[in-house]
């Protein structure tokens, strides 16, 4: 069973607010988010890219998808490195951050959706400057983990 230290839940907590249901153990970690359980069938075992330059929100977030059963690809900060790991490992799906601390993602989301890769963008704008017919769907921080759930097993269910 993957356990997610208390202190990571804590910073998920912290940039996406609970998302965690009550069912910490004494040791203080965590044994499993709430999730519909469609929705967790859907995610075991899909690959996925992660681009987030918040070294703790990256952190948590592959902590997290690490609990749905996904298989976390990185995470990475750069789009440099995401399109290494891209060609080297062939994700089923990406979730990407917009704007990087040192540069905008816009080319690599339109990179991994010329390769049929579905693309979930990850941002604090209200509005994202990519073409929405390139994206498979949209999360705008702070969201919880059911959001993120959903929003990944809508596009899984979508791809089979």
């Amino acid at each position: 069973m993957s356990r997610v230290p208390l202190s990571v839940l804590k910073i998920l907590e912290q940039h996406f607010g609970r998302i965690w249901g009550p069912n910490h153990t004494r040791e203080g970690t965590m044994r499993s988010p709430q999730v519909q359980a469609s929705d967790a069938y859907a995610l075991n075992g899909v690959r996925v890219l992660v681009v987030e330059d918040d070294w703790h929100v990256a952190k948590a977030m592959k902590g997290a998808l690490e609990l749905l059963g996904m298989h976390v690809i990185g995470p990475t900060s750069t789009t440099a490195e995401a399109a290494r790991l891209t060609a080297a490992q062939r994700p089923s799906l990406a979730l990407v951050d917009v704007n990087l601390k040192r540069e905008m993602s816009c080319g690599l989301i339109d990179e991994l959706h010329a390769r049929g890769i579905p693309v979930v963008v990850v941002s604090g704008y209200a509005s994202i400057p990519v073409a929405k017919e390139k994206i498979a769907g949209y999360l705008q921080k702070p969201f919880s983990g059911t959001e993120l759930t959903k929003a990944l097993g809508a596009v899984v269910r979508r791809l089979h």
